[in-house]
């Protein structure tokens, strides 16, 4: 198999991104961004210094992104290196799979992984020194501010790095992960500027989609585990082919 084809493609990734971005991130990072671009506005309120300010922090929150996505593509290719190939991949799609099927459902509210990870006791205490520093001046300091905010319990964004333990190389794991970020910036750009308003209603609705999208995968992950155990020979509907 074809490993490049079989890990989450860059504009999958995007998508759940975006979907996830239109409803468990306005709850979740909205906040945080609305009160890193009120303290950001009491240095200069226009728009042509906010957004710069905004989009340095969203930088940084893509690279710490990228970061994460990097650690768990290299943990996959030393593991692919130390076994046979094709037990060691199936092993790695079967945790991967297992994990973002629990994240999916966490993220949607079936089981309570989302709100074990978000509150946890290391979630609280990051939350409030991110606080703390939302009203820096310095372009270092917004940068490293959404680096921060990057690295906070967050479990659309765990869902998505266990993907990129399916990755065939870490610049690829940190490809779907800086994808995965990608999705979410135009949201959470509009949020900072004051735009970013959407029912509740409508950030269920958006919350399921992220939550199925990514439930999906993981099933696609788990079936690919199971062809590359010799447990699943693929899955046909009538006479097309679906895996």
């Amino acid at each position: 198999m074809d490993m490049p084809t079989a890990a989450l493609t860059f504009w999958a990734a995007m998508g759940i991104g975006l979907t996830t971005s239109l409803g468990h991130c306005i709850g979740m990072c909205g906040p945080l961004i609305s009160t890193f671009s009120l303290a950001q506005g009491k240095h200069d309120s226009r728009l042509r210094a906010l957004a710069p300010a905004l989009l340095i922090y969203h930088f940084g929150r893509l690279n710490a992104y990228a970061l994460i996505g990097l650690v768990f593509g290299l943990l996959a290719t030393i593991a692919q290196a130390t076994g046979p190939s094709n037990e060691v991949r199936g092993a790695l799609f079967l945790i991967a799979g297992l994990l973002m099927v629990l994240m999916g459902m966490g993220l949607r509210g079936w089981l309570p992984t989302g709100r074990i990870i978000e509150s946890s006791r290391l979630g609280r205490y990051a939350s409030e020194k991110f606080m703390g520093l939302v009203g820096t001046p310095s372009l270092a300091g917004r940068y490293f501010l959404g680096m921060a905010n990057g690295f906070l319990p967050c479990g659309p964004v765990y869902a998505t790095a266990m993907a990129a333990l399916t990755a065939p190389t870490p610049l690829h794991g940190a490809g779907i992960m800086a994808s995965f970020g990608l999705g979410t910036v135009p949201v959470l750009l509009a949020i900072g500027l004051g735009a970013g308003r959407l029912a509740p209603a409508l950030q269920r609705k958006f919350n399921l989609v992220a939550a199925l999208l990514v439930i999906f995968v993981g099933i696609e992950f788990l079936l690919r585990a199971g062809k590359m155990f010799g447990l699943v020979a693929g899955i046909k509907w009538g006479f097309l082919p679906v895996f």
